[in-house]
């Protein structure tokens, strides 16, 4: 088990250094950052000694390896137009993204695999039909969409709650919902496949013959054996939610690292951009192994490989 969880640790480092390259690279093609700080008046000589200033006059080969290097001491540099640096504008905005995140995750979660497992044990009935028909529905609109028809329905017309910004729990709910809304299909679908496939095991029709009671049957022994794939979609959501918060945060001005990359991107802010998605792929990479620990823990079959 040890041996799987360092090889979990060796792949997440990978794909951190992975994600922080290809960003790096990729905000390097998007465009001069001098044309969005100096104004239209500026020289070409201006512009020089701003590019040497920023560090962006050197070979790309010795950019990437000054910001590896700073990168590993936790020093993402300075955001080009606040002056802050990238660590401290980040963790301002991180906690509004986890708390919008874990509120959809926690929902998403406590409605999407009860249902699923319930639509399994009662296939082809109505519950299950119903569950198949809004996972299909959730599954095929888009997040943006969504959120504009929540906005248009419950914040335009019947005026119940706020469409942008940050405040009391009411300015979470339509942005939350919206994610909720996007990752419940993917979950209980996954739930109602992975319940199926468990309800013929011979241990299940064991656990019948000996008088056990349904309940127990189906919230102890059914979710346990069938929790493996469950718990791995379930840490794949919570990267899916950093991708989703980018429009969610955007639609309702939602001030977490989503609406954060995107104004950074607008602004070919490079500090920042770069340290975004190293923090995200970070978070993704420690999920990833958090998973596969639990993982191992709900089946015991699998801590000896």
């Amino acid at each position: 088990m040890l041996k799987a969880i360092l090889r979990q640790v060796g792949l997440g480092l990978v794909v951190v250094l992975a994600a922080m390259t290809v960003t790096f690279l990729l905000v390097r093609l998007s465009g001069d950052p001098t044309a969005q700080i100096l104004p239209e008046s500026a020289t070409e000589a201006e512009r020089q000694a701003l590019l040497r200033e920023l560090g962006l006059d050197a070979p790309l080969a010795v950019q990437y390896v000054t910001y590896l290097r700073k990168a590993m001491g936790g020093d993402f540099g300075e955001s080009y137009f606040d002056g802050e640096s990238v660590s401290t504008i980040i963790l301002s905005h991180l906690p509004n993204t986890l708390l919008l995140g874990a509120v959809a995750l926690v929902v998403s979660t406590a409605l999407a695999v009860p249902l699923g497992v319930l639509a399994a044990v009662r296939q082809g009935g109505a519950l299950d039909r119903s569950v198949q028909v809004v996972s299909v529905l959730g599954a095929s609109t888009p997040a943006f969409w969504m959120a504009l028809i929540l906005m248009q329905v419950f914040a335009v017309s019947l005026d119940l709650l706020p469409t942008y910004g940050m405040g009391g729990a009411e300015h979470l709910v339509l942005p939350a919902a919206t994610l909720v809304m996007v990752n419940f299909p993917r979950l209980a679908r996954l739930t109602r496949s992975a319940m199926l496939e468990v309800l013929p095991a011979g241990f299940i029709m064991a656990a019948r013959a000996k008088g056990m009671p349904e309940r127990r049957v189906v919230w102890r022994v059914l979710l346990r054996n069938g929790s493996v794939p469950v718990l791995a979609l379930v840490a794949l959501e919570i990267g899916g939610l950093f991708g989703g918060a980018v429009l969610t945060e955007t639609v309702f001005s939602w001030p977490g690292i989503g609406q954060l990359a995107i104004r950074s991107l607008q602004r070919r802010d490079y500090p920042v951009i770069q340290g975004v998605v190293a923090y995200v792929a970070l978070m993704f990479a420690i999920v990833t192994v958090l998973a596969e620990v639990a993982i191992r823990a709900a089946d015991p079959r699998l801590r000896l490989r």
